[in-house]
């Protein structure tokens, strides 16, 4: 092997910008693959759980949503790698009609689909259940329930944020990189208001207030008194009976009090309204808001569905004067991602070379060294175009750990050359006979590291295999950079060192002459 590379690596030599001219083209046809690589925050959970939600129309009892929580219950139970299904009907804020399930999968050695396809499995049959938005996503275990996109639409007009909303749901939900697409905001539940007739109430001595205290004493309830017995206190708590608490079919059978504690018709001094209202009023900067939620598709990334419909918004589909739009979630901390892995690569790329630059007493050696940073790279980006892996959280901590791990190589044939060069060896012949000797502990060490990475590549349970995307990001950096660089880097050192050679010289005699 090694004279083989010898003999490679002399011809390389004898035409080393036609070398570095090659690999320049493979780092742009490789680097081109990044087009084709999914980019999002958190690749798909694969731990064999996750949750079912659906939600009735606003107002809808507690039974109406129970019977059809049952009915989405058998579909899931239907299902033969489900071996949990949970329901729960109703949430923390008294909704009578949402309903949510957990599902926990059979053990993977006895299903032969993974999580994220059994999810799409399971939308698809509950396609007929379409009217009451069912929607599968990633199991969340503090109750928090967000989703993987989240988009808030902002601004200070209700209905200008409900009309716009309806536009825009009616685009965003034929996207294809998007699952499961819903809104938090659920229109047309019913409301029985009270109009107060000012003159009227005003004669008859009956405050807003008392008016509306009153009636919640009478539907809600109050807390009047204490009972107590053995040492044991109960609260006393007062409303009227199940009947007569429907103030639409009561309303004329209502009384309350006056300012001299007689009652009054509530039909003398006040008007019924049927009206139908938002069924919760969310707030973000003093501000309304409508917050658009979806599930990633499988194959799709997040920042290709962020610029589509970023794109979407500032032309096509414009948002009116006043409003604006967040990404929040993951989809806020995506973009933070991206610019604060660009300044630890920067960062990350400048210490190595001051760490060299201070060890060869050179800011042109170096140079040569990090040219394998970005043969590593374009490595990385090709191993997850192949695989159809992401480049997410996990495999960027991957390529930032090839910062220090690729250059390796290079230092081993760059210090090994200049140490022949010292003892008075021709550059090429210093570089061939680096390359040979230094040939079988550049391969062992890169063996032996893509060997210790390829459990994480592999993922070899549930928990492990969210993090596959950074195994195969190093071992693709670490191939292509081992490859490379044993052309590359000795090609580029036969310039880098001339022009160093050149340059030392011409300092030299300017300093000289003056």
């Amino acid at each position: 092997m090694e004279n083989f590379y010898e003999r490679f690596l002399g011809k390389a030599l004898a035409r080393p910008g036609r070398s570095i001219g090659v690999s320049v083209v493979v780092f742009f046809l490789c680097m081109y693959t990044v087009k084709f690589v999914p980019k999002t925050f958190l690749p798909p959970q694969d731990a064999g759980e996750f949750s079912v939600s659906f939600d009735l129309a606003p107002g809808a009892s507690i039974d109406a949503t129970n019977d059809i929580g049952h009915q989405i219950d058998q579909v899931i139970r239907g299902t033969p790698e489900v071996e949990v299904s949970a329901m729960t009907i109703g949430n923390q804020n008294a909704e009578a009609n949402v309903g949510s399930f957990f599902v926990k999968l059979v053990s993977v050695k006895k299903r032969s689909l993974n999580t994220s396809q059994v999810k799409e499995k399971i939308r698809e049959a509950l396609k007929p259940f379409a009217q009451y938005n069912p929607a599968v996503k990633d199991y969340d275990a503090v109750g928090g329930g967000q989703r993987p996109f989240n988009l808030n639409l902002v601004g200070n007009d209700q209905k200008e944020l409900e009309a716009y909303t309806a536009k825009f749901m009616a685009w965003i939900k034929t996207h294809k990189g998007l699952k499961d697409v819903d809104v938090n905001f659920r229109p047309g539940k019913p409301e029985i208001q009270l109009q107060l007739d000012r003159a009227r109430s005003a004669e008859l001595g009956v405050t807003p207030a008392t008016l509306g205290l009153e009636m919640r004493n009478l539907i809600e309830g109050a807390d009047v008194a204490k009972f107590r017995q053995e040492g044991l206190e109960y609260d006393i708590h007062t409303r009227l009976v199940e009947e007569q608490r429907n103030v639409k079919e009561n309303y004329g059978l209502y009384y309350v009090p006056n300012l001299n504690n007689t009652l009054i018709k509530l039909s003398d001094v006040a008007s019924k309204i049927e009206e139908t209202g938002p069924s919760k009023v969310n707030r973000q900067d003093r501000s309304r808001y409508i917050q658009i939620q979806a599930d990633i598709a499988p194959g799709a990334g997040m920042g290709d569905v962020m610029n589509d419909i970023t794109k979407k918004m500032e032309t096509d589909l414009p948002l009116p004067t006043g409003m604006r739009y967040a990404y929040v979630g993951q989809a806020e901390n995506f973009k933070e991602l991206g610019e604060s892995m660009v300044t630890a690569i920067i960062f990350g790329v400048l210490f190595i070379f001051l760490v060299l630059a201070s060890l060869y007493e050179s800011f042109v050696t170096p140079l040569t060294i990090m040219l394998a940073l970005p043969l590593a790279f374009c490595g990385s980006m090709v191993a997850l175009a192949i695989t159809q892996e992401s480049l997410n959280i996990f495999s960027m901590i991957g390529v930032i750990m090839l910062l220090g791990v690729a250059v390796k190589n290079s230092i081993l044939l760059v210090d090994y050359a200049k140490q022949l060069m010292d003892e008075g060896m021709d550059r090429t012949q210093a570089m061939i006979k680096a390359g040979r000797t230094r040939l079988r502990p550049i391969l062992m060490t890169s063996l032996a590291l893509i060997a210790g990475t390829i459990p994480i590549a592999v993922g070899l349970n549930e928990a492990s295999r969210q993090r596959t995307s950074m195994g195969i990001a190093i071992i693709g950096g670490l191939v292509s950079s081992t490859l490379l660089t044993l052309v590359v880097v000795p090609a580029a050192f036969a310039f880098v060192d001339r022009f160093r050679v050149w340059s030392n010289t011409k300092m030299k005699s300017i300093f000289t002459v003056s």
